[in-house]
């Protein structure tokens, strides 16, 4: 790309930078309301595909463990199963956190938190840091 190209990229990307400053803290709840009623699969075709999906892929997971496990019965085996999830969820959540501040920086993410999404945030703050705690208390 051309110095041309590129700066009328910029260009462009600013102009629609401020436009996305522009708008109201409404806006945003009419685009959050519309967004949360879209919906994905709006039959039960798809719907029942991606269930049957899901349980392909719990159940290649569960054959896996079962094939290095073989005394687990099929109850432990979804325990664990649900236990790496909730792991995985947590490295996920953590990782959000760590690059909170470079994510949302710049963004206007501010126009759609609400008081109690601020509360809602602390709270969160808080008890991850009971949880941390009590996970150093037990190494």
């Amino acid at each position: 790309m051309n110095n041309k190209q590129e700066l009328n990229k910029q260009i462009k990307f600013r102009e629609e930078n401020e436009k996305m400053k522009n708008l109201t803290r409404e806006d945003y709840k009419n685009m959050e309301k519309k967004m949360r009623n879209d919906k994905i699969f709006e039959d039960k075709k798809h719907t029942n595909k991606i269930s049957k999906l899901l349980q392909k892929r719990h159940d290649r997971e569960a054959s896996i463990i079962k094939k290095q496990y073989p005394q687990l019965s099929n109850k432990e085996i979804d325990r664990i199963l649900i236990d790496y999830r909730e792991y995985q969820n947590l490295i996920s959540a953590t990782e959000t956190l760590m690059d909170f501040p470079i994510n949302y920086e710049d963004s206007n993410i501010h126009k759609f938190i609400t008081k109690d999404d601020v509360e809602d945030l602390k709270l969160a703050i808080e008890e991850m840091t009971v949880f941390v705690e009590r996970l150093e208390d037990v190494e």
